[in-house]
């Protein structure tokens, strides 16, 4: 079965959360505080959020957010949230959550996508790379 890709909506976060459980195994995940990050991109003009969806299952999530930058003197699309469920992994629902978000891109006339994927994520990298996307940048993170 085709799944349906949509715009998530805050009831949708019980579903997406067991699959943020699986994009950050070794972290230990507030669900309150998610859901207050989840809620507000929700809600935000800047921020769209899609669910894979079969038989009113969510099965994938992707999130990204319309942000300004002088490099790309325009604004781009930043992916910050990315996962399939590991049941569903290798049947074309990323490539088809990363097309919704590259042509939702097109369409608000931004400048390009770009995303940050951990060292160890080899076979995400290898999805990324196989989809059209070129490493160019090191993420450098500061803890507040």
């Amino acid at each position: 079965m085709e799944p349906i890709i949509r715009q998530a909506v805050c009831a949708d976060f019980n579903q997406v959360y067991p699959l943020l459980e699986q994009l950050w195994p070794n972290k230990e995940l507030n669900s309150n505080a998610l859901y207050q990050v989840f809620a507000r991109g929700a809600d935000a003009d800047t921020d769209v959020l899609l669910c894979a969806e079969i038989n009113d299952t969510v099965i994938g999530f992707c999130a990204y957010a319309v942000v300004n930058n002088l490099w790309q003197e325009g604004q781009i699309s930043y992916v910050y949230a990315m996962v399939v469920d590991e049941g569903f992994r290798g049947q074309g629902i990323g490539s088809r959550l990363i097309d919704e978000v590259i042509e939702g891109s097109r369409q608000r006339g931004l400048k390009r996508v770009e995303l940050d994927s951990s060292f160890h994520r080899e076979k995400a990298h290898a999805f990324y790379m196989k989809l059209g996307f070129e490493k160019r940048a090191f993420l450098f993170s500061y803890i507040l």
